[in-house]
C-alpha cells in the first residue's frame, strides 16, 4: 500500500489554500489565515502541518496495530528455541 500524502486541491494563484489526504478521500485541510497577505511558504507549511497531525493520529496508529514484516520471524524463532 502506498504511503498517504498531502495533495493540494485548491490554489489562490500560486498559493496552496486547501488539500486532502490521498488515503482518506473525506479528509480535507484548509489553511488557517495567518496574515492578510498570504505567502506560498507560510500557507504550504500550514497545510503540511495539518496533514502531519492527521498522519500521526490516523495512519501511525494503523501501522502500530499491524506487525512489522520482521516481527513474525522473530516470534517464530523464539518459539522454536524455547
Amino acid at each position: 500500500m502506498k504511503k498517504p500524502s498531502l495533495r493540494v486541491t485548491k490554489w489562490l494563484g500560486d498559493i496552496p489554500v486547501e488539500g486532502e489526504c490521498t488515503a482518506c478521500p473525506d479528509v480535507t485541510f484548509k489553511v488557517k489565515p495567518i496574515t492578510h497577505r498570504p505567502t506560498r511558504e507560510e500557507y504550504g507549511k500550514n497545510l503540511q502541518q495539518e496533514f502531519d497531525r492527521h498522519f500521526k493520529h490516523v495512519h501511525k496508529r494503523q501501522d502500530a496495530g499491524s506487525p512489522a514484516p520482521g516481527d513474525r520471524e522473530e516470534t517464530t524463532k523464539q518459539g522454536e528455541s524455547a
